[in-house]
């Protein structure tokens, strides 16, 4: 494995870690009246302040994209982060989070098969393996094991739809990471999701509510930081040195990084399906990445 990969690789873990922390922000920012979806909207304001701060005060020529590629950046920003979160939620509410999760984490299987059409990637055995791996590990750590699904048809379809725009980032973020740097796809991409937050949130509610209590805006301020700015950073030069459907399945340590935080912070437990779960996560990464190369039919 190269140096490049390497790196690839401890950046996409280092995604996954970030995003794991989610539920943290998301039980500490209900505290103080935030909702997931105003949670979701107002961290990609925030996020894009901040990043757009930064590249104003000192990089201002990464600023600087062709027009005809601006649609490309709706497409990330709105048909991908804003349209994956929103679809998340609703699979959350018309089922359960344990249920969402593991239709949400089947986007290694959409990254690894869109790639393949679309990046010409190989799809090998092992990966196809790693990939089977990732996806069961999330379905144990969920809990879903524990009972069966009873749900109507529109909470699946939401929860698909919701793995499709997870999935799509690593697409056409791949594509435009050929042409941009990592911060400018992730400042556009942050600037039209945040746009499209804005109409489904009250934005002075919203303000309202950080500006009565400091601690809730500097918890927002650090879930963009934490949640948006850092993970999707690190996603991104992940993609720049790997293919895309093996940066999708080494992100999706995430879920067995949220049960640990569960475990560890918020005292949840985690019984022998959960940590059954967390070791195939794992167990997937190291098969995925392991030193000998792919073979053909291998």
């Amino acid at each position: 494995m190269s140096i490049k990969e390497k790196r690839a690789v401890i950046l996409a873990a280092l995604s996954g870690c970030m995003w794991g922390s989610i539920g943290l922000f998301v039980h500490k920012l209900g505290m103080y009246g935030i909702g997931s979806m105003p949670m979701a909207a107002g961290r990609y304001l925030v996020a894009v302040v901040l990043v757009g701060i930064v590249l104003g005060a000192g990089k201002r020529e990464l600023l600087k994209i062709r027009l005809r590629d601006l649609p490309w950046f709706f497409v990330t920003g709105i048909l991908c982060l804003l349209f994956f979160n929103v679809c998340y939620g609703f699979a959350i509410e018309k089922s359960s989070m344990p249920v969402a999760a593991v239709l949400l984490y089947t986007s290694p299987v959409i990254v690894t098969l869109a790639s393949a059409v679309i990046f010409r990637e190989k799809i090998t055995l092992r990966r196809m393996a790693a990939v089977c791996m990732a996806v069961a590990g999330c379905a144990f750590v969920s809990g879903i094991m524990h009972g069966s699904l009873a749900y109507p048809l529109p909470a699946y379809l939401w929860g698909l739809a919701a793995a499709v725009g997870y999935a799509s980032y690593s697409i056409v973020a791949g594509v435009l990471l050929k042409r941009y740097h990592a911060v400018t796809v992730l400042f556009y991409s942050f600037l039209t999701a945040a746009a499209g937050g804005c109409v489904l949130i009250d934005v002075k509610g919203l303000a309202e509510t950080a500006a009565a209590d400091p601690a809730a805006g500097l918890w927002l301020v650090t879930a963009a930081v934490v949640c948006n700015i850092c993970p999707y950073f690190c996603y991104n030069l992940a993609l720049e040195d790997m293919e895309a459907s093996r940066v999708a399945v080494i992100a999706s340590i995430e879920p067995a990084v949220a049960s640990l935080l569960g475990v560890l912070v918020m005292k949840e437990q985690m019984d022998v399906f959960g940590a059954a779960g967390v070791g195939m996560i794992f167990a997937a990464i190291v098969v995925l990445n392991r030193k000998k190369q792919d073979k053909e039919g291998c």
